[in-house]
């Protein structure tokens, strides 16, 4: 068994490689910082990577956009487990600046994922008829898929795409099929719905997010798939399938804020726990609620209440579908309690406050099965606002293997008096605390130490407002 790290946060960065013109450039002794950001509701990675450059190497690669750097790390203690490579595109140079002298220099450098950096310079041009999540997969497989980390003598992205490399660019063409990117389905997955479409040169990405927004799991009324990177793994998966799966409260990492080690084992016993998480890494440094709940939001993007307009533009027909998200709750999976949202079941809403219009075209394909818009576009607004209700945000050390997609438990203290009897009940926030997915990670990297923040959200409580 590997050992404990003496301090939880260290980190041994491995490699930061920049290549360029089939040169290679190491980069690592003159980081200050790295920032790598993923998001469920991002297709890719992002990353910034702020340089103390002694070498002046910014002027004599020189750095001009469509680099490619390797960032590689692990955390010592884990080095089976927690382990990052991966190959970004450098996009963007920023706030470029002399430190005291002539001799250093700072800047700041902005990279995207490869499949980001394909994506702006691919187009879809094609039928397809299918399920959404086949779909997706071959999507992502023949125009987006890239090598996770890169080698000095793949082929340069580089040269203009047209003619018979409009869609695709001819550089891509040739690279290696080894230890590509691939996009990650859900064990047992399967779409209850089909989709027949003519992708009009949209680039990949949109196009697998337009298949996510019809996507619905085949034992599930859920339309809440998204298409997201992480620093493991691209995914399709329904945040539906995320709750399911994830549901053994036994199997999670659990944060904790306030409490010392004795009522940290308290909680743990009471609620019948057991953490994955290592000694040292399950306190949390810093909390902010940036959103507790926002009401008049809610009601502007279409969260508790919403009309559907449709008009056929063949048959003439024009119908209303009208959605009212708390009497529906109950219908969706949930990290808690079905019956307890984070939001009155009586809160005032009025399906005018969100409107849709959506047109459909009767029997455009003879194959063509109707676009039943009345089963996912207000309720897949509903139900992505509702992982936006409640928003906390953690720092706690750094995990490479902490993914956005992944349910965690955090608890938070009550706050205020707390009385003679400072059992559990009175010492937990019974609605902040419990389980929460997390939404984003921002894995912040120095030359000493490694930092994570957490986004994470609840949408329903352990038990009811009243």
């Amino acid at each position: 068994m590997a050992e404990i790290p003496i301090k939880p946060g260290s980190i041994n960065l491995t490699e930061v490689k920049l290549f360029k013109g089939g040169q290679e450039y190491d980069f690592t002794e003159f980081i200050v910082e790295l920032s790598i950001y993923e998001d469920i509701f991002s297709n890719t990675l992002s990353a910034t990577v702020v340089v103390s450059d002694g070498a002046n190497l910014i002027g004599t690669i020189p750095l001009t956009g469509g680099e490619i750097m390797n960032i590689r790390y692990v955390v010592p203690g884990f080095e089976d487990t927690e382990i990052f490579a991966k190959a970004f595109y450098v996009y963007a140079v920023r706030d470029r600046s002399p430190v005291s002298t002539d001799r250093q220099q700072m800047y700041m450098m902005s990279l995207i994922s490869m499949e980001g950096a394909v994506d702006t310079v691919t187009y879809v041009s094609k039928k397809f008829n299918g399920k959404p999540h086949e779909i997706a997969k071959e999507i992502f497989d023949k125009y987006l898929s890239m090598p996770r980390v890169w080698e000095k003598d793949y082929p340069v992205p580089n040269g203009l795409s047209g003619g018979e490399t409009l869609t695709i660019p001819a550089w891509k063409e040739g690279m290696p099929t080894k230890l590509r990117t691939n996009l990650a389905l859900k064990p047992g997955v399967d779409s209850k719905n089909k989709v027949v479409w003519v992708a009009p040169m949209w680039s990949p990405m949109k196009c697998i997010n337009w298949l996510a927004n019809r996507h619905i799991d085949s034992d599930s009324e859920a339309p809440n798939t998204l298409f997201w990177e992480t620093s493991q793994q691209f995914y399709f998966a329904s945040i539906d399938s995320i709750f399911k799966a994830q549901e053994d409260v036994t199997n999670r990492k659990m944060y904790f804020y306030g409490f010392d080690d004795s009522m940290i084992k308290k909680i743990s016993e009471k609620d019948k726990t057991k953490n994955t998480l290592s000694e040292g890494y399950k306190k949390v440094e810093k909390v902010d609620v940036p959103r507790n709940f926002d009401v008049l939001r809610s009601q502007e993007h279409g969260h508790y209440a919403s009309i559907l307009y449709e008009f056929d533009v063949v048959t003439k027909r024009f119908k209303e579908f009208i959605w009212d998200f708390p009497s529906n709750f109950s219908k969706y999976e949930h990290l808690m309690d079905r019956e307890a949202p984070t939001f009155p079941s009586e809160q005032i809403r009025n399906v005018m406050s969100y409107q849709v219009f959506r047109p459909k075209h009767k029997k455009i394909f003879d194959d063509y099965e109707e676009p039943k818009h009345e089963d996912w576009v207000l309720q897949r607004t509903s139900l992505l606002n509702d992982i936006s209700n409640i928003r906390v945000e953690i720092t706690i050390p750094g995990l490479t293997s902490t993914q956005a997609g992944e349910v965690v438990q955090f608890y938070y203290p009550h706050m205020g008096e707390k009385g003679a009897d400072e059992n559990i009940d009175n010492l937990v926030d019974n609605y902040m605390s419990g389980s929460y997915l997390v939404t984003a990670v921002r894995h912040i990297i120095t030359p000493s130490k490694y930092t994570m923040k957490l986004e994470l959200i609840k949408e329903s409580y352990a038990k009811g407002l009243g």
